[in-house]
């Protein structure tokens, strides 16, 4: 086996310390002086087999942690993995997973690339437990490598996930954290952009409405250095901040500027159509949050959508499809249609983000409510309590006003 070489050596040193909850000043001894530590853990002194037993026994772990079998073995796992795709090749999880087993046999940096890769695996598989589960080890490993830039993306993906899965309050910790660390940085637009994009929507859902607009600006601020697709969720995620403080006008404004910005009139690019259909359908929800309700152009915007959902086959696309349609129909009064569609979604909306599990029960109930004369009012407060729970103080306050007086 060979021991891994500097700067190997020292970042993984410093991972486990770290780890471990322990200071430099708790592994030094007689034949391991602060300075010598310091230098190995920067990667300045090559390690001796002596200062690996040292250190192993100090660490309470297995010397074999700091050596590898072979110097490019982990790299051609990873190199297979990024060439599969997550969701065809079924053993792609397997593949990453064998080369992550050993800590020891990859560079530090390279690790961080195959859980980032996992963690797109698990998203695409909908496997939200596990996807942040591996999230927080990058965010994890991000630190103990030093790099701001895999800080700040590894901690503005899990707000994100985070956010889907209802941890609200958590999730704006995480992109409070990305967006601090971009700043002081100087990150590069794109980066801070991202973690903007994760914390304007988290400040919103939990009533942080002067914190919101002001990271709104700050967003927009940059939207023109953006590429193509990040500069149409910039625009996008503005509109959305701006109908929530009832600027309908502007949000508008923001919204048809983010989809002539992705789609100059000839149709979803060749490598865009996701984002292309994932615009579309943000477009509809926020039409039809603006009062008066703008059904007609909802409509449009979801016939647009049709024909791509159906082509790519994406299943959570699909759903939020359905339930917007579902949502359409509703206003439009067709309850009997918004009904099947929402029995489409699923019973329990299947794997939907937790705000859209959230919208699919309050509308299963808002259509009871024209049938069982308010009966189901107790279930829309307790609806509203969760999403209280989960800090969404804008859903809080839309499933209180459900309960008492259904959106026609």
């Amino acid at each position: 086996m060979f021991l891994l070489e500097q700067p190997g050596f020292g970042a993984r040193l410093r991972e486990i310390r770290q780890a471990r909850g322990m200071l430099q000043s708790e592994l030094t001894g007689p034949g391991m002086s602060p300075a010598y530590l310091s230098r190995l853990e920067s990667g300045n002194r090559p390690p001796t087999e002596r200062a690996l037993a040292y250190l192993s026994d100090k660490l309470g772990v297995p010397a074999e942690i700091f050596r590898r079998d072979d110097p490019d073995e982990a790299a051609q796992q990873l190199a297979v993995a990024l060439s599969s795709s997550a969701t065809e090749d079924i053993d792609i999880v397997p593949l990453l997973l064998r080369s992550l087993e050993r800590p020891g046999a990859m560079d530090p940096a390279l690790r961080w690339q195959a859980l980032w890769i996992l963690a797109e695996t698990y998203s695409a598989q909908e496997d939200r437990d596990q996807e942040q589960s591996v999230l927080r080890d990058l965010v994890a490993l991000g630190t103990a490598i030093g790099n701001p830039r895999l800080e700040v993306r590894g901690r503005t993906r899990l707000a994100r996930c985070l956010r889907d899965g209802g941890r609200l309050r958590e999730a704006l910790g995480a992109a409070r954290d990305a967006h601090a660390l971009a700043v002081a940085a100087a990150m590069p637009p794109p980066d801070t952009a991202r973690a903007l994009l994760a914390l304007v929507l988290l400040e919103a859902d939990t009533g942080r409405h002067n914190e919101a607009a002001s990271h709104t600006e700050e967003l927009l601020a940059l939207t023109a250095a953006l590429p193509l697709r990040l500069g149409a969720e910039a625009l996008c995620t503005a509109s959305t901040v701006r109908v929530r403080q009832k600027r309908h006008a502007e949000a508008v404004r923001l919204l048809e500027q983010a989809l002539e910005r992705l789609d100059p009139g000839a149709g979803p690019h060749s490598g865009d159509i996701l984002p292309w259909l994932r615009l579309r359908l943000a477009a509809a929800w926020l039409f039809l949050q603006m009062p008066p309700r703008g059904p007609a152009e909802a409509g449009r915007r979801l016939r647009e959508a049709a024909p791509v959902v159906d082509l790519l086959g994406n299943a959570a696309c699909r759903r939020e499809f359905l339930l917007l349609r579902s949502y359409l129909a509703f206003h439009q009064g067709d309850h009997t249609t918004a009904r099947e569609l929402c029995d489409r979604v699923g019973e329990d909306g299947g794997r939907l983000a937790f705000r859209d599990r959230i919208r699919l029960r309050a509308l299963r109930s808002q259509l009871a409510l024209f049938h069982e004369h308010g009966e189901r009012s107790v279930e829309l407060t307790g609806l509203a309590r969760q999403a209280e729970r989960a800090g969404d103080v804008r859903l809080t306050a839309e499933d209180r006003r459900s309960a008492v007086l259904p959106t026609r």
